[in-house]
């Protein structure tokens, strides 16, 4: 497990594992495929889509577990912590600790 896939895995509750989106620190992640969009933190909510089509993939949007798709599909969770500054100073926070 990369350290990026970890970084989700300890703040997505097993009881939230099933959902669709998420709110790590102040920053919503949503998994409308073929995209993740990440939006926040307030006040500039610098918002993020991330194109994750894959060939023979086939998601309605808003139907499949994030958690499972990023589990799935680690290469992503280091483009979105890397690409969007509220969640990467979570995770800075969250590896200091």
């Amino acid at each position: 497990m990369t350290i990026y896939l970890a970084f989700f895995e300890a703040h997505i509750d097993p009881i939230f594992r099933k959902d669709t989106n998420k709110t790590i620190g102040d920053t919503l992640i949503a998994l409308a495929y073929p995209n993740l969009i990440l939006i926040g933190p307030p006040p500039q909510f610098a918002d993020l889509i991330i194109d994750v089509k894959k060939e023979g993939l086939l998601i309605e949007p808003d139907k499949y577990p994030l958690y499972q798709f990023l589990e799935e599909n680690p290469e992503f969770c280091e483009s979105m912590i890397l690409r969007h500054a509220g969640l990467r100073e979570v995770f800075e926070e969250w590896m200091s600790k």
